[in-house]
């Protein structure tokens, strides 16, 4: 089972693992906190953190604004006129502009999406109406902090949140000759908590790796 934290006590455990408990280290601690989970948010590729919202189209604007947080898109759908469940294919940006440069001059069924920015999918084609639009987003959770004293990663996984924080920490220490040993750490975790999730029915689990992916 794995050790669980409170941001107190993985405060206090970073502090006696880099033994530095000075004011400086210390006041970087949660910015550290944070890196680790974003890293382990990737490297896994966690489903836990998934939501389904509901939003929907604006008439003869071609974009979509994401939901608060979203870090990648699993599906979108909407719903058409006669109340069927439509889903729009996810393609590059370059492929959507090339079909679809018009933009909001003119409108068509929503056929692919594309992210935009940070906070929008870019639609091609431009809808119509203002159909209900369903998305399946990665959510970016709210990390572990002084006032969000516990969250799932540091309850159930919290070896491996520790593990990330002292790569993520030594790295801010300049310590190099400690920074492989504690990557060394985290990788050998990171593959138990891979092994672990992929056990628990998620039948489309595939952890995030290094390698490139494919241009659609």
């Amino acid at each position: 089972m794995s050790t669980s934290f409170t941001y107190a006590t993985l405060t206090s455990t970073l502090q006696s693992m880099t033994e530095d408990s000075g004011t400086e280290f210390t006041s970087f601690i949660p910015t550290i906190i944070q890196l680790a989970e974003d890293k382990i948010l990737r490297d896994l590729d966690l489903e836990y953190f998934e939501v389904i919202t509901a939003t929907a189209f604006t008439a003869s604007t071609a974009t979509v604004t994401k939901p608060t947080g979203a870090i990648a898109t699993r599906t979108l759908h909407y719903t058409d006129a006669d109340g069927k469940f439509v889903e729009i294919d996810l393609r590059s940006w370059g492929y959507v502009k090339d079909y679809w440069p018009t933009e909001s001059s003119t409108t068509a069924s929503p056929k692919y999406f594309a992210d935009y920015s940070a906070t929008q999918w870019y639609i091609a084609g431009t809808p119509s109406g203002t159909n209900v639009v369903t998305s399946r987003c990665v959510i970016n959770p709210t990390g572990l902090t002084s006032d969000n004293t516990t969250t799932w990663l540091s309850q159930y996984m919290g070896d491996l949140l520790l593990y990330a924080c002292l790569v993520c920490s030594e790295q801010y220490l300049k310590a190099d000759e400690r920074i492989a040993v504690w990557k060394t750490d985290y990788v050998e975790r990171l593959s138990g908590a891979a092994r672990i999730l992929k056990q628990a029915d998620r039948i489309d689990y595939s952890p995030v790796t290094s390698t490139p992916v494919k241009e659609q």
